[in-house]
């Protein structure tokens, strides 16, 4: 019975050690993320969260600088349709992959939606344009 309850315990106490990493970590995208700037946010972002009028411009160059990666256009050709301020369900701004933990926070940020005029892409960020992932 004890050898029992001793695997249960440790069964848990790594289930609970998981669950604090991933509330730390959550799912911020790598891809994006420049290893020079610091981990506090710009002002800027912070008031335009509070404005909810218009993304900062590092956002939206940081979405199309995604978009000519991905297709190696031009980002001369994308132009940006619509700009909307939203709170995503989780650290992974609702999109999250199969098997992906994503941490349970409310988290700030913007669906921008840019076109060529042939092809439209939708795009969810945080606040800061760190996490960047495009909807399906």
């Amino acid at each position: 019975m004890i050898t029992g309850k001793r695997k249960f315990m440790k069964k848990f106490c790594l289930y609970c050690c998981l669950v604090i990493c991933l509330s730390f970590w959550g799912c911020e995208s790598t891809s994006n993320s420049n290893p020079s700037q610091p981990a506090t946010q710009p002002t800027t972002s912070q008031e335009t969260m509070t404005n909810k009028s218009e993304p900062p411009t590092t956002i939206i160059e940081a979405v199309l600088k995604n978009i000519t990666e991905a297709t190696g256009m031009s980002s001369d050709s994308l132009q940006v349709q619509q700009t909307e301020a939203n709170t995503w369900s989780d650290g992974c701004l609702g999109l999250a992959k199969p098997d992906e933990f994503c941490t349970q926070a409310l988290v700030e940020g913007w669906r921008i939606t840019v076109s060529d005029g042939q092809s439209t892409w939708v795009y969810r960020t945080d606040a800061t344009g760190k996490n960047i992932r495009q909807e399906s």
